[in-house]
This record gives structure tokens, sequence and C-alpha cells, in this order.
């Protein structure tokens, strides 16, 4: 990781991302770029008042969570929407990471529309949802399968956990003929499965390698369930950091859905959770 963005609002939420998100970019020896966006809207006099008003409170917030004075940080005070301004930054800034927290923890039903929904939704780098405070990652779960956004998903999880341990999970989905032929039949083809994977990782590793990225611990876990519960079942006995996962986008009107996977974890998240596409 070469550049990181974080948007703060100022609240206690993006006080917990933009710890994260130095402890990250001083881990990792990368540039920090945090955003905060100004309402366009505003009169011209009211809008250059609030920049300045929202640059010093970028410093205060800074000073509260990085305890390295040598941070390499850059400062982007922009008025324009939220979301459309964290996209742009992100491409014209070349950033690796967009380090977000959560706002919405008491209405999750109005999640859809939300900043992170959006830039999860159109985001072209993986984007990480901070919501507890935390020593470094150490431990981390992915949820695997042989989608390029689940690789992508564990490539970044890889340098999260910087040579740390990394659970793989692969929730089964057998064909109802396999289902039909009973219980040594789904043991074939979990077996299958297994491999198949084993094999997924091992070309990952070695990619990691070719990117320079310390290789981490791996375990994996094949089963079979519903995706969601089995996740929620693997947070809550591992306590791992965060959640990797691909954002499982389809192409529908020119436009980039979310898919319900990752829709339901970033609404209601059991730990920090780390989106790919």
């Amino acid at each position: 990781m070469t550049t990181l963005l974080m948007a703060t609002d100022f609240s206690p939420e993006s006080d917990l991302a933009l710890k994260r998100a130095c402890q990250l970019a001083a881990q990792h020896q990368a540039r920090l770029v945090v955003l905060h966006s100004v309402d366009a809207a505003l009169p011209l006099r009211t809008r250059d008042k609030r920049r300045s008003e929202a640059e010093t409170l970028v410093q205060e917030q800074l000073g509260r969570c990085s305890p390295d004075p040598e941070l390499d940080v850059k400062l982007v005070i922009e008025a324009g929407r939220i979301a459309e301004t964290i996209l742009r930054n992100a491409v014209e800034e070349d950033v690796s990471l967009i380090i977000l927290g959560q706002h919405h923890q008491s209405s999750p039903e109005l999640f859809v529309g939300t900043t992170l929904e959006r830039v999860s939704r159109l985001a072209s780098v993986p984007v990480l949802l901070v919501v507890s405070e935390q020593a470094d990652y150490r431990q981390g779960l992915v949820a695997l399968d042989a989608s390029a956004c689940a690789s992508q998903g564990l490539r970044t999880a890889a340098m999260l956990v910087n040579g740390g341990h990394l659970h793989a999970m692969h929730i089964c989905h057998p064909p109802m003929s396999t289902r039909w032929g009973g219980h040594s039949a789904l043991v074939k083809y979990t077996a299958e499965q297994q491999e198949t994977l084993d094999n997924l990782l091992e070309d990952e590793l070695e990619t990691l390698e070719l990117m320079d990225i310390p290789r981490p611990e791996f375990s994996l876990d094949v089963t079979n369930g519903g995706v969601l519960a089995e996740l929620q079942r693997a947070v809550s006995i591992r306590k791992p950091g965060f959640l990797a996962l691909g954002s499982h986008g389809r192409s529908g009107l020119g436009e980039a859905l979310l898919g319900g996977l990752a829709l339901e974890l970033l609404r209601q998240p059991p730990c920090d959770v780390l989106v790919a596409r």
C-alpha cells in the first residue's frame, strides 16, 4: 500500500477510522490523505469559513488519533458531495485503500444511499469499514470463492495482517443432485471443493510473493450452510480484526450493484469489514 484515503466528518466514528488509518499508514510507510467535504450549496463566504474551520478540526483530530508526528499526511478540504469527492480523490491520488467509519449504526435500515454504501458500490479499490478499536490487525477472516473480487480481498487482507494469520472460509452450495445423493455425495463434493481452494490459495500465495506482500499464515475451512450465518458464527468464535469479502457486484444500467452479502455485512458489521471489487 502506497497511499491510503480516509474521509472524516469529525464524529467519534471517524475518530476510530482515522486511528486505524494512521496505524496502517505508519505500518506500511504509506502516505495518508485525510479528506473532508464541505457543502457546495453554501454561500461562497460561508463555504470558505467552513473550509478554514474544517482544516483546524482535522489537525486537532490528527493530534488525537495519531501518535506519529512524522506521518506523511495530506489534508484535502473540498466543497462537493462527499461520496463523489471520495471517489474522485481516490483516483486522483492513486490510493490503494479507502477507510471509512460507520455513521448509520442507529438506523441500519437506512444504509442504502449512505456515503459508505455508495463508495463501496462504486470504488475501484478496496474499502475498509472501521467499527472497533483494537491493536494491530494480526488476524483476519476471509470469505473465499473463485471470483476475482474475492482474490483481491484476499490480497488486501494479507497486506493488512502483514505476516499475521488469515483464516479463509468457503461455504459450499452443493447442486440439488449432490444433495439428493446423501451424506457420501456431500462429503465427496466438499473434498473436491477443498482441493480446488487449496490450489487457489497456493496460487494466491505465489502472487503475494511476487507483489512483495509478507506471506501470512493460512488456514482454510470448507463448510456447508447459510453464508451469512456461517460467517457471523466464525466471527463470534475467532474474533478476527476484520472480515474480508468480495463485493460480488454485477453490472446493471451502467452502474455496479453491491452484492447482498456485502450489503448486509456493511449494514450491520460484526467487526471491521473489508470489501474488495
